[in-house]
């Protein structure tokens, strides 16, 4: 893994990582984290596309990670339109640096900057979605309403504590005798390593809960919605247990819009018994696997 520092569309300087070590790559993987964490943690999913032939280039978002360093939590400006658009950015670097067909894998809060790069028809030649949801309806409605009222009224710096017992504060409910976080994975020693990362778990800002649930109630608006391409490839994984995808009611959702769209080449998976962080799972193995394969397709169809 190699440490780089990209500058984006505003000037901001994002850290990002490259695994390169490939012989007679087929393709580029780039990965979206998610939120309250970082890029470093897909270190051993990058090392194992890596062995079966991509490049992956992974950037710490704004407000995370060795990107935001001594102000986790925080970024000036429209956080989520603004990381959506890097991820644009990078793609389109990364797709003139290689000349080959590019994957985006986003996970969680990287899922929706996902959804949001395929109305914004990013250049990647297929989506792979990872613990996602279509996040519609009354509860982000009331999100919204709350997370700005919070943000006119507070420190936009501020940790956003109340909007994030709103957000999250039941979600470790039903599998609290696996102790903190164990709505992320079975995995109790994966759960137990973010807990001691210091760029995990953090209590995002005001601001950060005020832009990303504005974001997600434009996202699903009708107008923003007809510009997704009829001709986008998505894959959407899953855990069946896993709180941010209302047990795959909502993850579900989520593929049924992209068909009622007229997307035709969109398909779904929900691991039994799975939480959260699917790379992360018991079953990691079969999720890597899983996600090779979509990758391995999307860049077939793109050579074609």
């Amino acid at each position: 893994m190699k440490t780089e520092k990209f500058k984006s569309f505003d000037g901001l300087e994002l850290t990002c990582y490259l695994w390169d070590d490939v012989k007679d790559a087929k393709g580029v993987v780039q990965i979206s984290h998610g939120m309250a964490e970082h890029a470093q943690r897909y270190d051993a999913f990058a090392q194992y596309l890596n062995a079966n032939g991509y490049i992956v280039f992974a950037d710490d978002h704004r407000a995370h990670g060795a990107t935001a360093e001594d102000h986790v939590g925080y970024q000036d400006g429209n956080i989520f339109e603004d990381t959506a658009q890097d991820l644009i950015e990078i793609s389109k670097m990364l797709i003139a640096k290689y000349n080959l067909p590019l994957v985006l894998i986003g996970h969680s809060y990287g899922s929706f900057l996902s959804q949001r790069y395929i109305e914004l028809n990013g250049p990647a030649c297929g989506v792979i979605l990872s613990g996602s949801a279509k996040m519609a309806g009354l509860l982000p409605a009331v999100g919204k309403l709350v997370a700005n009222m919070i943000y006119s009224e507070k420190n936009a710096k501020e940790p956003g504590s109340t909007m994030d017992k709103l957000s999250f504060g039941s979600y470790n409910k039903p599998f609290a005798s696996d102790g903190d976080f164990a709505w992320l994975s079975r995995d109790i020693e994966s759960n137990k390593k973010y807990i001691a990362d210091p760029w995990c778990g953090v209590v995002m800002s005001n601001a950060f809960f005020k832009f990303f649930m504005d974001g997600l109630g434009n996202m699903y608006q009708k107008e923003n919605l007809a510009h997704i391409s009829k001709d986008a490839k998505i894959r959407i994984f899953s855990g069946a247990k896993d709180p941010v995808g209302s047990q795959g009611k909502s993850t579900t959702a989520l593929y049924n819009m992209y068909k009622q769209l007229g997307v035709e080449d969109v398909e779904i998976k929900l691991y039994p018994d799975a939480r959260h962080e699917i790379l992360n799972e018991t079953n990691k193995e079969e999720v890597y696997a899983d996600m090779l394969s979509a990758a391995n397709y999307f860049v077939e169809k793109a050579a074609k």
